[in-house]
């Protein structure tokens, strides 16, 4: 469950959790034990393309919910970076994030958004960053967004 005290973690491990369930590894067989598909920060040591990387852009528009309330709403932007070898697994690829998050806002049990607190999912951008040449790593950068009510 998201908390009020660790919202911003709890949401990008629930975003990366929920990812690494719902999407399956193009290269699954070929990934030793300490490689990840899916992770919350852009790698610093050699890694095996596709991965996708989930990393928060911070708050945006905290607002309290009434008068003499402690209690506030914020919107959380969320980065969701796919990093594949070629133009059809980074459109699969994003594809496949974009069904995961949107199919898994009230899946009911305790593994949907709306179970843990988030609300209003939202697809803000879509960004292709393609690097130069044939073999360079084509990458897609989706920004999503949730509401999170703070309570006390």
């Amino acid at each position: 469950m998201v908390s009020t005290s660790t919202f911003i973690q709890d949401t990008i491990k629930f975003i990366r959790n929920t990812l690494s369930t719902g999407i399956t590894d193009p290269i699954s067989a070929s990934r030793t034990g300490r490689e990840r598909f899916v992770m919350t920060s852009y790698p610093q040591r050699p890694v095996k393309y596709p991965i996708i990387t989930v990393r928060s852009e911070g708050q945006a528009d905290i607002k309290r919910l009434g008068m003499r309330s402690e209690s506030s709403w914020t919107k959380l932007p969320i980065e969701v970076r796919i990093w594949a070898r070629n133009e059809t697994e980074k459109d699969s690829l994003t594809q496949s994030v974009h069904n995961t998050l949107r199919a898994n806002q009230f899946a009911g049990g305790s593994s949907s958004s709306d179970d843990e607190e988030l609300h209003d999912f939202q697809i803000l951008s879509v960004v292709p960053i393609d690097e130069t040449g044939q073999t360079g790593i084509k990458s897609m950068i989706i920004t999503v967004q949730y509401m999170y009510i703070l309570g006390s």
